[in-house]
């Protein structure tokens, strides 16, 4: 007796799959060929997984409702770069590592930014400005912003010496950071709050500053640790230091964000700009459990990826390039 033949057959759904990956493919490859060739890629978010695709690339256009303020914590892996926009103008804290300084050009050219009116470097590590040169090379820039360090402590590194190069060839002003500065941008405000004292540790020098914008509040700490964290909670009071948006000071690591400074803050968000498996651990468990105690919302970079957040001045709307 003949042996019957089995036909496996494609179900619908199956083909719908293939068809998906097929374009999925097809998508990544013209659109790494737009990234060569220097092209804007915007238009891929008109195909089907275009939006995906652009995220993965970082190249998403993440849209804010006019007449509002937003505040983006760039994904630039382990390292930070915040940027905020208000009324027209743009200020940048930091720019991330020496390699990451192209992906912060791609992040501001995409939100539309062609002029910087501050960048502000916290303090002299790389992974906070050793982008800044890029940007600075890319985007004309009004004022550098930075902690004023003795002689003694000033880095004699190459990543810190091509950032006072490129301000100098880029005609950008450079103004060393006083706790009281206060910059108007706006109905925006930012404030200087510190460091307040000279430190020997690079990460307690970091320039503390915060963005004010209506009733909403946001604290950019650089990589201050707990001594610096000491000094503003017996020079500010709730009234200067808290806010609702806590950038998190070291990437999240147990030697900052003490539990007294956390509830001086009293955010409702706070965000941690980390890389996905880095070395270093961060965020500490520690700094997890601390914010999960204090009912404090937690958003990070290396799970988030780049993580917006838009104001009209008396409320706040998160947007993260993934998860939620």
């Amino acid at each position: 007796m003949a042996q019957r033949k089995t036909v496996r057959r494609t179900s619908k759904k199956q083909k719908e799959k293939i068809k998906k990956a097929l374009l999925g493919v097809l998508v990544s490859l013209v659109a790494l060929v737009l990234v060569v060739l220097g092209v804007d890629p915007e238009w891929l978010g008109t195909i089907p997984g275009g939006n995906d695709l652009l995220t993965s690339l970082g190249l998403s256009d993440i849209s804010i409702p006019e007449g509002e303020a937003s505040v983006h914590f760039i994904d630039v892996g382990q390292g930070d770069a915040s940027l905020i926009l208000v009324d027209g103008h743009a200020v940048l804290i930091d720019g991330g590592e020496n390699d990451k300084g192209d992906t912060v050009v791609n992040y501001l050219k995409n939100q539309g930014v062609e002029r910087l009116d501050l960048i502000v470097a916290t303090h002299p590590h790389s992974d906070h400005i050793g982008g800044l040169d890029v940007v600075m090379a890319a985007i004309p820039t009004d004022t550098l912003l930075m902690p004023r360090l003795p002689q003694t402590q000033l880095p004699t590194t190459k990543t810190y010496k091509d950032l006072l190069t490129q301000a100098a060839e880029s005609q950008v002003k450079v103004v060393y950071s006083e706790p009281g500065q206060q910059l108007t941008y706006g109905d925006g405000r930012l404030t200087v709050l510190g460091p307040l004292e000279g430190y020997d540790d690079l990460n307690d020098t970091s320039a503390v500053v915060l963005f004010r914008y209506g009733s909403q509040r946001f604290l950019f700490t650089g990589d201050m640790e707990t001594k610096a964290e000491k000094d503003l909670l017996e020079e500010y009071g709730a009234g200067e230091l808290g806010a609702q948006v806590l950038k998190l000071g070291h990437h999240g690591s147990s030697t900052s964000t003490s539990a007294a400074f956390l509830d001086r803050v009293d955010p409702e968000i706070a965000v941690a700009c980390v890389g996905t498996g880095n070395s270093y651990g961060h965020p500490h468990q520690e700094t997890v459990d601390l914010l999960a105690n204090r009912g404090v919302r937690f958003l990070r970079t290396d799970q988030n990826g780049t993580v917006v957040l838009s104001t009209d001045g008396s409320s706040l709307q998160v947007i993260c390039q993934k998860g939620e």
